[in-house]
Protein backbone atom coordinates (compact mmCIF):
# COMPACT_ATOMS: atom_id res chain seq x y z
CA UNK A 1 0.00 0.00 0.00
CA UNK A 2 1.37 3.24 -1.17
CA UNK A 3 -0.67 6.03 -0.30
CA UNK A 4 -1.19 7.10 3.24
CA UNK A 5 -4.59 6.47 4.97
CA UNK A 6 -6.50 10.15 5.68
CA UNK A 7 -6.10 10.25 9.55
CA UNK A 8 -8.92 12.27 9.55
CA UNK A 9 -10.80 9.18 8.60
CA UNK A 10 -9.18 6.70 11.25
CA UNK A 11 -10.28 8.66 13.85
CA UNK A 12 -13.94 8.75 12.37
CA UNK A 13 -13.96 4.94 12.17
CA UNK A 14 -12.89 5.16 15.95
CA UNK A 15 -15.47 7.44 16.54
CA UNK A 16 -18.46 5.35 14.88
CA UNK A 17 -17.08 2.74 16.89
CA UNK A 18 -16.87 4.65 20.09
CA UNK A 19 -20.37 5.84 19.65
CA UNK A 20 -22.44 3.42 17.81
CA UNK A 21 -24.14 4.55 14.55
CA UNK A 22 -22.68 6.69 12.06
CA UNK A 23 -25.46 9.35 12.91
CA UNK A 24 -24.67 9.63 16.58
CA UNK A 25 -20.95 9.65 15.68
CA UNK A 26 -21.75 12.28 13.10
CA UNK A 27 -23.56 14.02 15.23
CA UNK A 28 -20.68 14.43 18.48
CA UNK A 29 -18.29 15.15 15.94
CA UNK A 30 -20.46 17.81 14.03
CA UNK A 31 -20.27 16.83 10.31
CA UNK A 32 -22.93 15.06 8.27
CA UNK A 33 -23.73 11.67 7.88
CA UNK A 34 -23.35 11.48 4.44
CA UNK A 35 -19.73 12.86 4.54
CA UNK A 36 -18.74 10.13 7.57
CA UNK A 37 -20.15 7.54 5.43
CA UNK A 38 -18.28 8.77 2.44
CA UNK A 39 -15.05 9.14 4.20
CA UNK A 40 -15.02 5.43 6.32
CA UNK A 41 -15.80 4.02 2.35
CA UNK A 42 -12.89 6.11 0.84
CA UNK A 43 -10.79 4.71 4.09
CA UNK A 44 -11.72 0.74 3.14
CA UNK A 45 -11.18 1.58 -0.34
CA UNK A 46 -7.49 2.52 0.44
CA UNK A 47 -7.51 0.03 3.03
CA UNK A 48 -8.78 -2.90 0.29
CA UNK A 49 -10.57 -4.21 3.23
CA UNK A 50 -14.34 -3.97 4.76
CA UNK A 51 -13.77 -2.25 8.27
CA UNK A 52 -17.45 -2.18 9.31
CA UNK A 53 -20.56 -4.68 8.98
CA UNK A 54 -23.81 -2.91 8.32
CA UNK A 55 -27.03 -4.33 9.19
CA UNK A 56 -30.24 -2.50 9.96
CA UNK A 57 -29.91 -2.78 13.73
CA UNK A 58 -26.36 -2.54 14.34
CA UNK A 59 -22.78 -2.15 12.66
CA UNK A 60 -19.79 -4.08 13.68
CA UNK A 61 -16.11 -4.32 12.91
CA UNK A 62 -15.36 -6.81 10.64
CA UNK A 63 -11.87 -9.07 11.70
CA UNK A 64 -10.20 -6.90 10.10
CA UNK A 65 -11.37 -3.72 11.67
CA UNK A 66 -11.33 -5.26 14.60
CA UNK A 67 -7.76 -5.55 14.23
CA UNK A 68 -7.33 -1.78 13.06
CA UNK A 69 -9.42 -0.27 15.67
CA UNK A 70 -6.86 0.04 18.41
CA UNK A 71 -4.55 1.75 16.35
CA UNK A 72 -7.49 4.17 15.44
CA UNK A 73 -8.02 4.72 19.00
CA UNK A 74 -4.33 5.96 19.48
CA UNK A 75 -5.03 8.14 16.79
CA UNK A 76 -8.36 9.50 18.53
CA UNK A 77 -6.56 10.11 21.90
CA UNK A 78 -3.39 12.08 20.24
CA UNK A 79 -6.08 14.51 19.05
CA UNK A 80 -7.65 14.89 22.42
CA UNK A 81 -4.50 15.23 24.00
CA UNK A 82 -3.39 17.81 21.47
CA UNK A 83 -6.41 19.47 22.29
CA UNK A 84 -6.51 19.50 25.70
CA UNK A 85 -2.71 20.45 26.48
CA UNK A 86 -3.22 23.45 24.07
CA UNK A 87 -6.76 24.59 25.70
CA UNK A 88 -6.42 23.06 29.47
CA UNK A 89 -4.10 25.89 30.80
CA UNK A 90 -5.96 29.33 29.17
CA UNK A 91 -9.35 28.49 29.19
CA UNK A 92 -11.56 28.78 31.94
CA UNK A 93 -11.92 25.63 33.64
CA UNK A 94 -15.33 24.14 32.68
CA UNK A 95 -17.19 20.95 31.19
CA UNK A 96 -18.78 17.82 32.29
CA UNK A 97 -16.60 15.88 34.44
CA UNK A 98 -17.66 11.86 33.95
CA UNK A 99 -17.10 9.67 37.02
CA UNK A 100 -17.80 6.25 38.24
CA UNK A 101 -17.80 4.97 41.70
CA UNK A 102 -18.55 1.83 43.52
CA UNK A 103 -22.10 1.72 45.30
CA UNK A 104 -21.63 3.22 49.27
CA UNK A 105 -19.30 5.56 48.24
CA UNK A 106 -21.52 8.18 46.25
CA UNK A 107 -23.16 10.07 49.51
CA UNK A 108 -20.45 10.19 51.75
CA UNK A 109 -17.35 11.01 49.86
CA UNK A 110 -17.99 11.98 46.11
CA UNK A 111 -20.75 14.17 46.63
CA UNK A 112 -19.52 16.17 49.50
CA UNK A 113 -15.92 16.21 47.21
CA UNK A 114 -18.34 17.23 44.30
CA UNK A 115 -19.63 19.70 46.38
CA UNK A 116 -16.87 21.51 47.66
CA UNK A 117 -15.05 21.24 44.20
CA UNK A 118 -18.05 22.66 41.80
CA UNK A 119 -18.29 25.96 44.27
CA UNK A 120 -15.20 25.99 43.38
CA UNK A 121 -15.04 26.20 39.65
CA UNK A 122 -19.46 26.40 38.90
CA UNK A 123 -18.90 26.25 35.56
CA UNK A 124 -18.06 22.09 35.81
CA UNK A 125 -21.03 19.75 35.61
CA UNK A 126 -20.60 16.36 37.25
CA UNK A 127 -22.22 12.95 35.69
CA UNK A 128 -21.44 10.05 38.33
CA UNK A 129 -22.34 6.50 37.16
CA UNK A 130 -22.29 4.14 40.52
CA UNK A 131 -21.64 0.77 39.14
CA UNK A 132 -20.29 -2.48 41.12
CA UNK A 133 -18.97 -3.38 37.76
CA UNK A 134 -15.76 -2.50 36.03
CA UNK A 135 -16.69 -0.27 33.02
CA UNK A 136 -14.73 0.28 29.98
CA UNK A 137 -12.85 3.66 30.36
CA UNK A 138 -13.22 4.22 26.50
CA UNK A 139 -16.31 2.61 25.65
CA UNK A 140 -18.14 4.41 28.67
CA UNK A 141 -16.56 7.35 28.25
CA UNK A 142 -15.08 8.18 31.31
CA UNK A 143 -13.06 10.34 32.74
CA UNK A 144 -11.82 8.98 36.27
CA UNK A 145 -13.19 5.72 38.10
CA UNK A 146 -12.96 5.22 41.94
CA UNK A 147 -12.02 1.88 42.58
CA UNK A 148 -11.43 -0.07 45.94
CA UNK A 149 -8.36 -2.28 45.67
CA UNK A 150 -5.55 -2.25 42.87
CA UNK A 151 -6.31 -3.21 39.57
CA UNK A 152 -4.22 -5.45 37.10
CA UNK A 153 -5.25 -3.06 33.80
CA UNK A 154 -2.04 -1.80 33.10
CA UNK A 155 -3.85 0.83 30.25
CA UNK A 156 -5.17 2.25 33.77
CA UNK A 157 -3.06 4.75 35.99
CA UNK A 158 -3.53 4.56 39.79
CA UNK A 159 -3.49 7.42 41.93
CA UNK A 160 -4.36 6.04 45.78
CA UNK A 161 -6.64 8.33 47.79
CA UNK A 162 -6.87 6.70 51.14
CA UNK A 163 -5.49 3.09 52.65
CA UNK A 164 -8.21 1.75 55.35
CA UNK A 165 -9.38 -1.12 56.98
CA UNK A 166 -12.87 -3.16 57.52
CA UNK A 167 -13.87 -3.42 61.13
CA UNK A 168 -16.27 -5.18 63.22
CA UNK A 169 -19.07 -2.96 64.85
CA UNK A 170 -22.22 -3.76 66.51
CA UNK A 171 -25.04 -1.42 68.37
CA UNK A 172 -23.99 -1.16 72.46
CA UNK A 173 -27.19 -2.94 73.14
CA UNK A 174 -26.52 -5.64 71.15
CA UNK A 175 -23.41 -6.31 72.87
CA UNK A 176 -24.98 -5.56 76.54
CA UNK A 177 -27.11 -8.42 75.59
CA UNK A 178 -25.32 -10.93 73.49
CA UNK A 179 -21.71 -10.24 75.27
CA UNK A 180 -18.59 -9.05 73.46
CA UNK A 181 -16.39 -11.61 72.08
CA UNK A 182 -12.62 -11.81 72.04
CA UNK A 183 -11.46 -14.01 69.94
CA UNK A 184 -12.69 -14.72 65.93
CA UNK A 185 -13.92 -18.24 67.31
CA UNK A 186 -16.35 -16.43 69.35
CA UNK A 187 -18.16 -14.62 66.59
CA UNK A 188 -19.67 -18.31 65.57
CA UNK A 189 -22.28 -18.01 68.62
CA UNK A 190 -23.40 -14.71 67.58
CA UNK A 191 -25.16 -12.95 64.77
CA UNK A 192 -23.22 -11.95 61.56
CA UNK A 193 -24.15 -9.10 59.11
CA UNK A 194 -22.35 -8.32 56.14
CA UNK A 195 -21.18 -7.39 52.64
CA UNK A 196 -22.45 -10.86 50.25
CA UNK A 197 -23.47 -11.58 47.34
CA UNK A 198 -26.47 -14.27 46.00
CA UNK A 199 -23.75 -17.24 45.98
CA UNK A 200 -20.77 -17.75 47.89
CA UNK A 201 -19.25 -18.12 51.13
CA UNK A 202 -18.30 -15.29 53.21
CA UNK A 203 -14.68 -15.48 54.80
CA UNK A 204 -14.01 -12.89 57.80
CA UNK A 205 -9.61 -13.12 58.17
CA UNK A 206 -8.64 -11.11 60.83
CA UNK A 207 -5.05 -10.79 62.75
CA UNK A 208 -3.90 -9.63 66.22
CA UNK A 209 -0.38 -8.89 65.26
CA UNK A 210 1.11 -12.65 66.00
CA UNK A 211 -1.91 -14.56 65.41
CA UNK A 212 -4.17 -14.80 61.95
CA UNK A 213 -7.89 -16.11 61.84
CA UNK A 214 -9.32 -16.67 58.92
CA UNK A 215 -12.79 -18.61 58.82
CA UNK A 216 -15.98 -19.01 56.34
CA UNK A 217 -18.61 -17.75 58.64
CA UNK A 218 -23.07 -18.12 58.28
CA UNK A 219 -24.10 -14.74 57.58
CA UNK A 220 -27.49 -14.02 59.88
CA UNK A 221 -28.16 -11.45 57.31
CA UNK A 222 -25.97 -10.53 53.77
CA UNK A 223 -26.88 -7.72 51.65
CA UNK A 224 -24.58 -6.57 48.83
CA UNK A 225 -24.63 -2.84 49.84
CA UNK A 226 -23.05 -1.65 53.03
CA UNK A 227 -25.51 0.97 53.91
CA UNK A 228 -27.96 -1.92 54.70
CA UNK A 229 -25.71 -3.65 56.82
CA UNK A 230 -24.55 -0.79 58.68
CA UNK A 231 -28.51 0.11 59.34
CA UNK A 232 -28.73 -4.06 60.56
CA UNK A 233 -25.77 -3.11 62.93
CA UNK A 234 -27.31 0.16 64.38
CA UNK A 235 -30.59 -1.31 64.84
CA UNK A 236 -28.60 -4.13 67.15
CA UNK A 237 -29.37 -7.22 64.50
CA UNK A 238 -25.41 -8.60 65.49
CA UNK A 239 -21.92 -8.17 64.53
CA UNK A 240 -20.93 -6.57 61.37
CA UNK A 241 -18.33 -5.98 58.93
CA UNK A 242 -18.12 -2.48 57.80
CA UNK A 243 -15.53 -0.30 56.19
CA UNK A 244 -14.04 2.18 58.46
CA UNK A 245 -14.53 4.86 56.31
CA UNK A 246 -18.60 4.36 56.05
CA UNK A 247 -19.43 4.04 59.88
CA UNK A 248 -17.07 6.95 61.46
CA UNK A 249 -19.83 9.30 62.23
CA UNK A 250 -22.09 6.47 63.69
CA UNK A 251 -18.75 5.18 65.94
CA UNK A 252 -18.54 8.83 67.13
CA UNK A 253 -21.93 9.48 68.26
CA UNK A 254 -22.28 5.67 70.28
CA UNK A 255 -24.98 4.24 67.59
CA UNK A 256 -21.88 2.08 67.28
CA UNK A 257 -19.06 0.68 68.80
CA UNK A 258 -16.03 -1.52 67.94
CA UNK A 259 -15.71 -5.51 68.54
CA UNK A 260 -12.65 -6.86 69.17
CA UNK A 261 -10.40 -3.76 67.75
CA UNK A 262 -7.20 -5.79 68.32
CA UNK A 263 -8.11 -8.16 65.72
CA UNK A 264 -8.01 -6.45 62.45
CA UNK A 265 -8.48 -7.20 58.82
CA UNK A 266 -6.30 -6.42 56.18
CA UNK A 267 -6.25 -3.00 54.85
CA UNK A 268 -7.54 -2.11 51.22
CA UNK A 269 -6.49 0.48 49.10
CA UNK A 270 -9.42 3.44 47.60
CA UNK A 271 -7.99 4.57 44.47
CA UNK A 272 -8.70 6.83 41.29
CA UNK A 273 -8.34 5.76 38.09
CA UNK A 274 -7.50 7.11 34.50
CA UNK A 275 -6.18 6.05 31.10
CA UNK A 276 -2.51 6.17 30.36
CA UNK A 277 -2.35 7.25 26.60
CA UNK A 278 -5.01 9.90 27.21
CA UNK A 279 -3.55 13.39 28.34
CA UNK A 280 -6.12 13.85 31.14
CA UNK A 281 -8.08 17.17 30.52
CA UNK A 282 -7.57 20.35 32.97
CA UNK A 283 -10.97 19.87 35.08
CA UNK A 284 -9.36 16.09 35.08
CA UNK A 285 -6.05 17.03 36.81
CA UNK A 286 -7.81 19.29 38.97
CA UNK A 287 -10.52 16.93 40.45
CA UNK A 288 -8.00 14.22 40.93
CA UNK A 289 -5.40 16.81 43.38
CA UNK A 290 -8.95 18.03 44.58
CA UNK A 291 -9.90 14.43 45.78
CA UNK A 292 -6.62 13.51 46.89
CA UNK A 293 -7.07 16.72 49.64
CA UNK A 294 -10.22 16.44 50.10
CA UNK A 295 -10.72 13.04 50.92
CA UNK A 296 -7.89 13.75 53.79
CA UNK A 297 -9.82 16.83 54.72
CA UNK A 298 -12.88 14.72 54.92
CA UNK A 299 -11.56 11.94 57.13
CA UNK A 300 -9.88 14.20 59.29
CA UNK A 301 -13.52 16.07 60.49
CA UNK A 302 -14.85 14.87 63.86
CA UNK A 303 -16.56 11.39 63.51
CA UNK A 304 -13.66 10.28 61.22
CA UNK A 305 -12.57 6.73 62.49
CA UNK A 306 -9.60 6.68 60.75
Amino acid sequence: MENTPDLNAMALFARVLQYGSFSEAARRVGIPVSTLSRKIGELEDALGVRLIERTTRALHPTDAGREYLPHCRQIVEALDAAQASLQARHAEVGGTLRLATPPNLSHFLLVPLIRTFTERYPRVSVKVLVTDRHLDMVEDEVDLSLRVGRQPESSLIFKRLIRYRHILVAAPAYLSAAGQPDHPQDLRHHRLLGFSKWFGDVVWKLSNGSETEQASLQLSLGINDYAGVMEAAVSGMGIAEIPSILCRRELHDGRLAPVMPAWQFEEVDLGAYYLTRRHPSRVVELFLSHCVAGTEDLLRRPGSSL
